[in-house]
């Protein structure tokens, strides 16, 4: 009785790399194309279709910096990848936190709050990044993970952004504006789940992000209308009486009265 004949072993460390244009400086990544077999993904039908025979070899991902593109090709070769930010020690160094500013604080809250940086608003961002990779090229497990890390960054970004707010917020504005710029609008039912992370994120929180509110304005007006519409969820049977000192009224009416155009 002869054993079935057992295929070759292959591995795709033996196949010739593929270059990839990277970021606004033409960086030049090398990658192995059975990495980029993901799933029925873009980046699948990319690497399986017909470019070896056109010569089309090179893969322009120009759009997003080497910093997401590094991410997103260590998840392809081991379904998992580390913000550089987590290897960092100096992150998880002890910093007092201060109490929310009030509107007079947080316009001189630069010269009066020790500037410093915020690791887990680096790491929001730049998950939010991947996420957009991941959604332009369909590859469902990447966005799957991506959501799920910057999801588990969004209470110690709170921390951090309570603690320096000036130099904290850049980054919450930076990954809405990736999510909101690059994933479309469904409908009232249906939401993106990073949009919908985001924005439940900065509801949740509404007291705290008040003042970041005019600067979420600028290319983020999507974003205010979602949240704007999440504020007003109030739970039903509520009173008059009690929800008119709920404090998301106020929001949702400094959300109204600074952006009548969207709301």
């Amino acid at each position: 009785m002869s054993l079935a004949e057992e295929e070759p072993f292959h591995s795709f460390y033996r196949e010739t790399p593929i270059r990839a244009i990277v970021g606004e400086s033409k960086a030049i990544f090398y990658v192995h194309p059975g990495a980029l077999i993901q799933g029925k993904s873009a980046l699948t039908a990319r690497v399986t279709g017909p470019w070896k025979t056109a010569g089309q070899d090179t893969l322009d991902w120009s759009d997003f910096d080497e910093e997401t593109v590094d991410c997103a090709l260590k998840f392809c070769y081991a379904q998992k990848y580390i913000v550089p930010w987590e290897l960092d020690p100096s992150k998880e160094d002890p910093t007092p936190q201060e109490p929310a500013p009030s509107s007079a604080e947080h316009n001189a809250q630069s010269g009066s709050l020790k500037t410093r940086r915020s690791y887990a608003g680096e790491a929001v961002a730049l998950h939010a990044k991947i996420y957009s990779f991941a959604h332009r090229y369909l590859v469902d497990d990447l966005q799957h993970y991506a959501l799920g890390q910057m999801k588990d960054c969004l209470e110690p970004f709170l921390s951090d952004y309570r603690s320096s707010p000036s130099t904290s917020g850049v980054y919450l504005i930076d990954a809405i504006r990736v999510i909101y710029g690059t994933t479309p609008r469904l409908d009232s039912s249906v939401m993106d789940p990073a949009r919908h992370a985001l924005c439940d994120f900065v509801a949740a929180s509404h007291e705290v992000f008040r003042f970041q509110f005019p600067d979420l304005h600028k290319g983020t007006g999507e974003f205010m209308v979602d949240l704007a519409t999440k504020l007003s969820q109030f739970q039903p049977g509520k009173g008059v009486k009690e929800t008119i000192h709920n404090p998301r009224v106020a929001a949702i009416a400094t959300l109204r009265r600074n952006h009548r155009d969207l709301l």
